[in-house]
């Protein structure tokens, strides 16, 4: 991995000074033929920054199985400042490939950045797209555990106002023993198949994923929205590329 990001440097005329793993295998529930989901952001040198017109502020690589996206800082932080889930939850990974040592104040921004409506409303989205994929005879693994981790991220933001863990098994803890047990069970089950497996309808999972759903449908109006402290993430944005 290291080789790949010193290439993308390399070639792009970027510095890269975070690199983390997002996806299945970051959410912890891969299946054998996972792609590799890489995503990290990258300044350029200053003079790239001192232009009036818009740049490309994306990299996008695809090769075979290696899937990487990166995003440009000014545009992270802009992300953030939104409370956009992916460009929160790629700080909280727990597969991190590359670190520099400011990551500890971008993450404290993004805490700030959260907002728990916001957050909501995407894992709401994402849910109920998943969940419309379950209705047959027979159900994808891999749309189960997308629609289980979205509608347990909505459960997480009801229960505790705060960001729900990137890690998929750090939620079980809001589900009832006996779904906990069979949502295991089937964890275990994906870890041997492929993302394309169907497996037989499990009314148990399922119907707790529909009540859980319909609870965060509900009570997704309350919630509070997040405090972007916009002077810190300039600061941030300017230090960084000076440095």
């Amino acid at each position: 991995m290291e080789k790949r990001l010193l290439e993308i440097e390399k070639n792009s005329g970027v510095d890269i000074f975070f690199a983390c793993e997002s996806g299945s295998r970051a959410w912890g529930f891969a299946s054998p033929d996972s792609d590799f989901d890489v995503r990290f952001i990258y300044t350029h040198s200053i003079e790239w920054y001192m232009g009036v017109s818009e740049k490309r502020d994306t990299i996008d690589l695809m090769d075979g199985d290696f899937d990487a996206v990166g995003w440009e800082l000014r545009k992270q932080l802009r992300l953030m400042k939104k409370s956009n889930v992916p460009a929160l939850e790629h700080l909280f990974s727990p597969i991190i490939y590359k670190e520099d040592e400011s990551l500890g104040e971008l993450r404290e921004i993004g805490l700030e950045c959260f907002s728990s409506i916001a957050c909501m409303y995407h894992y709401l989205s994402m849910s109920l797209k998943y969940l419309e994929k379950l209705e047959g005879d027979t159900m994808r693994l891999k749309d189960v555990f997308y629609a289980l981790r979205t509608g347990l991220a909505g459960a997480w933001i009801l229960e505790y106002k705060s960001m729900p863990p990137v890690v998929f098994s750090e939620m079980l803890s809001l589900t009832p023993d006996p779904v906990s047990d069979e949502i295991r069970n089937l964890m275990n089950l994906k870890a041997t198949k492929n993302e394309s497996y169907r497996h037989s309808r499990n009314e148990l999972v399922l119907d707790f994923l529909t009540e859980t759903i319909a609870r965060n449908k509900e009570y997704a109006k309350s919630l509070p929205s997040g405090k972007p402290d916009s002077e810190r993430i300039d600061h941030y944005l300017y230090k960084t590329v000076m440095s």
